[in-house]
């Protein structure tokens, strides 16, 4: 018997697998329901697709004689790190530079790079395996590029990413939503 349990993370659709929106936007609360119209599309995403990295540092107090009684979480944090792929998709690089920095006229783009941190936002990241869903939220994350932007006649232009996600009043800082397939 196949173990049925067991998910690949596909995107939905090729350039639909990352969406964001401004903070405060309606988040989703299931992985299935349509989004908030705020949502736009990030563009395509390198094969690798995307990696969600917890990074949680605990230090141990020790008593006199090196016994461990107590540990405490000294930091936390989710990351999500991602590659984009289209560089000239006027859309992607205003959520790379930040919408003031990239100017669009007619057919031509101008983006300035400056070091000012884009704005935060909210992302969702829709995946899929057959008709399991699967969508991950974070109602307040920075995003800021983490990687060399690479000119070359033999490969693409690429964006690597990172997204630093922000607890919630809760401290929640991302949601995972998995929907079964009916039997």
């Amino acid at each position: 018997m196949a173990k049925t349990d067991v998910l690949i993370g596909a995107p939905i659709k090729a350039t639909g697998g990352v969406m964001h929106a401004p903070l405060g936007s309606t988040m989703p609360t299931d992985a299935k329901a349509a989004l908030d119209g705020a949502f736009v599309k990030g563009g395509f995403v390198g094969e690798d697709g995307l990696t969600r990295s917890i990074n949680a540092q605990d230090e141990k107090i020790k008593a006199w004689g090196g016994d461990t009684i107590r540990v405490v979480r000294s930091e936390h944090s989710v990351v999500y790190k991602l590659v984009f792929l289209e560089s000239a998709n006027a859309d992607t690089l205003k959520l790379l530079f930040g919408k003031d920095n990239v100017e669009v006229s007619g057919q031509d783009i101008t983006v300035k790079v400056k070091s000012d941190q884009v704005p935060r936002r909210a992302f969702v990241f829709d995946m899929k395996d057959g008709e399991f869903k699967i969508r991950e939220a974070v109602q307040d994350g920075q995003l800021s590029m983490s990687g060399d932007v690479q000119y070359v006649h033999s490969n693409i232009i690429k964006y690597e990413v990172e997204i630093e996600a922000f607890p919630d009043e809760n401290g929640v800082k991302a949601i995972q939503y998995i929907s079964k397939p009916a039997n």
